[in-house]
C-alpha cells in the first residue's frame, strides 16, 4: 500500500484537498476529522476533558485559550494522540491496495512523522490568504498567529516534501492542481 501524507500550515487547504481527493475515489484519513469525531462523542469528550481538568461548558474556547501554554499543549497531545493513532489504525485499509491511501497530517514534520509515508504533499498558500481563510471560519487573528507560530515555516515543509500543491486561488484552481498532482503518481 502506498501511503501519502498531505500537510500544510493552518488555513492552507489540507481539509479541502482531502475532501476532493476522497470524492475522486481515493481512501483518505483526516486527522482533523477524527479529532472532531472524538470531541463529538460525549463519552470520549468527557474522558478528554476530565484528563485536562476542563468542564463541558465552553470547552472549545477554553482549549483555544490554553493552547498558548506549551505545558497544556503537551498534555493535550499526550491525551489526544493515542486516541487519534488508534482510530487511524482502524481506518487504514487492511488489504493490499495499489491505490494510494491519503492521510491528512497537519503536524507531519513538527511531530517527525514523515518517515511513515512513501510520499509527502505540501499544500502551500501565502500567509495572508491562510489568515483570511481562518478568520472566515470564525476565529481571530491572534489565534491564527499563535497556531501559525507553532508550525514550521512553509519553506522548510516545502523543501522536505515530495510534492507541493499551490493553493492561492479558488477552490477550482486547487482541484485542478490536485488533478495535475495525481497525474504524476
Amino acid at each position: 500500500m502506498i501511503k501519502i501524507a498531505v500537510t500544510g500550515n493552518i488555513g492552507s487547504g489540507k481539509s479541502e484537498s482531502i475532501k476532493f481527493i476522497s470524492k475522486l475515489g481515493f481512501h483518505c484519513i483526516s486527522s482533523d476529522f477524527i479529532i472532531s469525531k472524538l470531541y463529538n462523542d460525549r463519552k470520549t469528550r468527557k474522558i478528554i476533558l476530565t484528563k485536562l481538568n476542563l468542564s463541558e461548558k465552553n470547552y472549545k474556547q477554553e482549549i483555544i485559550t490554553r493552547l498558548y501554554s506549551e505545558e497544556f499543549n503537551r498534555r493535550l497531545k499526550k491525551i489526544i494522540y493515542p486516541l487519534l493513532y488508534s482510530k487511524k489504525k482502524i481506518l487504514t485499509p487492511k488489504h493490499r491496495t495499489y491505490k494510494p491511501v491519503f492521510y491528512e497530517i497537519p503536524l507531519l514534520y513538527e511531530e517527525n512523522l514523515s518517515n511513515n509515508f512513501n510520499f509527502t504533499v505540501f499544500i502551500n498558500a501565502n500567509t495572508n490568504k491562510r489568515m483570511q481563510r481562518v478568520i472566515n471560519r470564525g476565529v481571530n487573528k491572534s489565534y491564527f498567529e499563535m497556531m501559525n507560530n507553532k508550525q514550521l515555516k512553509e519553506n522548510i515543509k516545502k523543501n522536505n516534501s515530495t510534492f507541493t500543491i499551490e493553493n492561492n486561488g479558488s477552490i477550482l484552481n486547487l482541484h485542478l492542481n490536485i488533478i495535475k498532482f495525481l497525474s504524476k503518481l
